[in-house]
């Protein structure tokens, strides 16, 4: 799954990446949280959404579900109540990120390490998305998929992640198309380091979070 992520690319950088129309003021973001507003792509337009989808048959005040629509199941949203709609429609999405988050379970110590992915040329991609709307509450949640075995020991899951180039194909195919887009989509160079355990608060929004850790490994007597 993907619960946080990091976008610090300059605005205007992204305007040229994904060859948006419009520039939208934001700041840089190294600690993403679900709930909160952050830049979305949709076509040619770039604006600002709340992170967590908000089903069509859902109130807007709900905060509770949107918290657990921050992903979706790439292989089911074609049939989930939640999803069908904007699956069926065509809303879909690009969410610009430098990388993201996962944390990873010891199953000795039942504790978890958290873990920073990116790229390893550095350049910024899009988790593809599907989005919704309510009045003028536009929310959306990242399409996930089983993850790669590059990456499968830290989580099974991982988030859609589309090129700056792929934007194009990814809003104009049809649902199979856009299916085989999420198919092939892989994270064959993506690079992970440990970091600290202070990325778990969402008050941590500096570049401390995605610093490298040391972890210590545990010492037995036997």
């Amino acid at each position: 799954m993907c619960g946080r992520y990091t976008l610090y690319d300059a605005p205007h950088k992204l305007k040229d990446l994904f060859g948006t129309g419009n520039l939208p003021n934001f700041g840089a973001r190294y600690n993403a949280a679900p709930l909160q507003e952050m830049p979305v792509i949709v076509k040619n337009k770039m604006g600002i959404a709340r992170w967590g989808f908000l089903p069509p048959w859902a109130h807007e005040d709900d905060h509770g579900l949107c918290a657990k629509m921050i992903n979706a199941r790439s292989e089911t949203v074609a049939d989930k109540p939640s999803f069908i709609e904007s699956w069926q429609k065509g809303r879909r999405c690009l969410i610009p990120a430098n990388g993201y988050y996962e944390w990873q379970k010891d199953e000795t110590s039942k504790q978890k390490q958290p873990y920073y992915i990116t790229s390893s040329r550095h350049d910024c991609f899009a988790f593809a998305g599907l989005w919704s709307k309510h009045n003028d509450l536009v929310t959306f949640t990242i399409l996930t998929k089983e993850a790669d075995a590059a990456i499968a020991h830290l989580h099974h899951r991982m988030p859609i992640m589309l090129s700056p180039d792929e934007k194009e194909d990814w809003f104009t195919a049809n649902t199979e198309g856009a299916a085989a887009i999420i198919q092939s989509a892989h994270g064959k160079d993506l690079v992970f380091h440990p970091v600290s355990d202070d990325v778990g608060k969402v008050a941590n929004d500096s570049e401390a979070p995605i610093a490298p850790v040391t972890i210590m490994q545990q010492q037995t007597m036997f």
